[in-house]
């Protein structure tokens, strides 16, 4: 089919309404006839029936119309400028139709049912794919409600229940936006809010405020948090398997508990965070800032920690096994009985930098370097 051909048979078949849309639309078409209150569900397919016969006809009428015209005035010059202004005609239409489809949509977020309001926001998801122009708007006002719905300052983050429905659906279209059409100067705002137990499996967040959140819980597993301002977030108990947290800010974090196995932070500032008990196994933690870090009793096995600074940092009891150290600052670090057995690149003048050194646990010839006594079998935690 030519170009023409298939412009003409855009027009004819009725791009495909997303069952969020349809579910909202149709429970105002529905009411506004008078339905009642009891199990509206049933009642809402014909209704959709009703939205895809009238989009269609209206795609339909343009066509025929276009036709008209080309057909009245094939031999004129008339045909391409009645085109062209009925085609205007037509695109002003259709940016009608995205603004009163916006308008209809904020009007949903405030509803009292949840059920519309969830429609509300999946249609906004759906306008920002339909006109990548209004994408960031569709977005900040996303992050919006999240944040009224969700606010938690002044509130203790261990004492909140789970994310509500409407505000993990915003959450998800926040986390499908297309990052591709973002500046670097673009930011959204998802600052002290309860996000406890969220959803947020191959999530896209790059770029977004979640500092003094709660995380707590959250899964976060393979998703893109890189430059993330995750400074005083709670993110105690989260998992965040594979997930990339490249050059984000995590100062003073709570990261107790956390499974970071295999997580990128690389260039990642975590100085004064609680990593007590963190699983960060094959991790990548390269030129990462650690100082006054908490990672007593986090399993650092076979963790890439090239260039980290971990000064003041507690490693007791943490295991190091296996972990590349080269370069790595540990100057007043406390290593009252941290494994650092089979590590790589690791040297005596490093570990002589640290406080309690020689209650480490090393290989017989490093040991013999530093004058200590073999090291004894430890309980070593297993991975969970």
């Amino acid at each position: 089919m030519n170009t023409i051909g298939k412009f003409l048979q855009s027009l004819i078949s009725p791009a495909p309404i997303a069952p969020e849309i349809i579910r909202a639309k149709a429970y105002e078409m529905w009411k506004a006839q008078g339905g009642g209150d009891i199990n509206p569900d049933a009642n809402w397919q014909a209704a959709l029936e009703q939205l895809q016969s009238a989009e269609k006809l209206s795609r339909r009428s343009f066509f025929l119309e276009l036709i008209r015209l080309i057909i009245a005035s094939l031999s004129t010059g008339a045909t391409i400028f009645g085109g062209s202004i009925l085609f205007l005609n037509f695109s002003q239409g259709e940016n009608r139709l995205i603004t009163e489809r916006f308008t209809r949509s904020i009007e949903q977020l405030g509803n009292k049912e949840e059920t519309i309001r969830i429609g509300g926001i999946y249609a906004l998801e759906r306008i920002a794919n339909d006109s990548p122009r209004d994408g960031w708007t569709i977005m900040e006002v996303l992050s919006s409600f999240v944040r009224g719905k969700q606010n938690i300052k002044g509130q203790d983050p261990s004492q909140l229940s789970a994310i509500r429905t409407d505000s993990q659906a915003a959450l998800t279209a926040i986390a499908r936006r297309k990052i591709d059409l973002e500046t670097d100067r673009q930011y959204l705002d998802l600052s002290f809010t309860n996000l406890r137990e969220a959803n947020l499996v191959e999530a896209q967040l790059d770029r977004v405020k979640l500092n003094n959140a709660s995380l707590i819980k959250a899964d976060l597993r393979q998703a893109n948090l890189n430059l993330v301002n995750l400074s005083h977030a709670n993110l105690h108990d989260a998992n965040l398997t594979q997930t990339r947290l490249d050059r984000s800010n995590l100062i003073q974090a709570n990261l107790s508990n956390t499974n970071l196995s295999a997580a990128n932070l690389n260039e990642a500032n975590l100085n004064k965070a609680d990593l007590s008990d963190a699983i960060l196994d094959g991790a990548i933690l390269t030129n990462t800032s650690l100082g006054n870090t908490n990672l007593s009793g986090a399993i650092l096995i076979g963790a890439n920690l090239r260039g980290a600074t971990l000064s003041k940092a507690n490693l007791t009891k943490a295991d190091l096994s296996g972990a590349d150290l080269a370069g790595v600052n540990l100057e007043g670090a406390n290593l009252n009985k941290a494994d650092f057995r089979k590590t790589k690149n690791i040297n005596i003048v490093q570990i002589k930098q640290a406080l309690n050194w020689e209650l480490g646990i090393y290989d017989p010839a490093i040991a013999m370097l530093l004058k200590t006594e073999p090291p004894r079998e430890p309980e070593r935690r297993g991975n969970s």
